[in-house]
């Protein structure tokens, strides 16, 4: 939703690898979620333009905590913790040249200097890269956080190339965003009651129908309801038929009435993966389905559809 109010202008994480002298992580932690960001795109690696590599890279790391992120970049920015929009909005101003107001230091834990040394730095290099993650969207503001440092990036490019990129959590995350926007219009909170989508956030998203006990049957694919929305919306879940499929036991397994047994993508079948930035990869398997009944994921639904067919076709009759 942020990104729809302020667009997003990113790069792929080979621009970041070849050009980025200024690297920025805000509200991740990719030394433990995701290191391979670090040594194969973000920081370690020699790039064309950055042919020192690490060495050639000034690291910047916001966070509440002193992750171990933190720990191996060059500044580390200890906010307090939900207060990312506030910092986002002293940024702002002091790209803009203006020096932000000194209760800006109580509310954020950052002094005013290291928020003008901060904005300099980004603004004196040749390429920065600014990796947003869960955090953004954990902390008060919600959208509102990914909105205003959208708008910052857009600022600081009137002085330097600047690009932003999400770092989310599962593999393939940023798949489905991007086929349901473009194959419907939109990238989530779809609803397709009257035969055509529609896009309503906080009414046809999946945790708001729940919660709203809006829904009498819920089929949960290869996602951990169960381990990841407010306890409010999963207890609805034990009053409704729900199916699963899944690669493996997981809270949402326990709760379902059918578990529907997956196949593992680019291992035992193949299938395309959309990167964190959005770059889709073709991956081949190395092993076969286990089971004799299905070939994949999409084989499974495949049949589903099918059947459902039969059945309103004989409802029908």
């Amino acid at each position: 939703m942020g990104v729809q109010e302020a667009g997003k202008p990113g790069s792929t994480a080979g621009e970041t690898k070849n050009r980025a002298d200024v690297v920025i992580y805000w509200g991740t932690n990719p030394m433990d979620s995701m290191p391979r960001h670090l040594s194969r795109y973000g920081v370690f690696p020699r790039g064309y333009f950055v042919e020192k590599g690490r060495n050639s890279r000034t690291v910047i790391t916001i966070d509440p905590r002193k992750s171990a992120t933190a720990k191996a970049s060059d500044i580390h920015l200890q906010l307090n913790p939900n207060t990312d929009y506030e910092l986002f909005s002293a940024l702002l101003m002091a790209s803009r040249g203006k020096r932000p107001h000194p209760s800006i230091e109580k509310v954020t834990g950052i002094p005013v200097d290291t928020i003008m040394e901060t904005a300099e730095i980004i603004k004196n290099a040749k390429f920065a890269s600014i990796y947003g993650g869960l955090g953004l969207a954990s902390s008060f503001g919600k959208q509102r956080n990914l909105e205003c440092v959208l708008t910052l990036v857009k600022e600081l490019q009137r002085h330097t190339k600047v690009t932003i990129g999400l770092i989310r959590g599962h593999c393939n995350v940023a798949g489905f965003n991007v086929l349901a926007t473009y194959l419907y219009g939109f990238p989530f909170g779809l609803d397709f009651a009257k035969g055509y989508p529609r896009y309503n956030p906080g009414e046809f998203t999946a945790n708001d129908v729940l919660r709203e006990k809006e829904v009498d049957c819920a089929f949960i694919m290869a996602s951990d309801v169960g381990a990841h929305y407010p306890q409010d919306s999963v207890s609805h879940l034990k009053n409704i038929p729900v199916i699963t499929l899944d690669i493996a036991p997981c809270p949402s397994t326990s709760v379902a009435d059918v578990v529907l047994p997956g196949v593992i993508d680019a291992l035992e079948c193949d299938g395309t993966f959309y990167r964190f930035d959005e770059i889709p990869i073709y991956y081949k398997p190395f092993a076969k389905s286990p089971f004799a009944f299905t070939k994949s994921n999409e084989d499974t639904m495949e049949q589903l559809y099918e059947l459902v067919k039969e059945i309103r076709e004989k409802n029908k009759k």
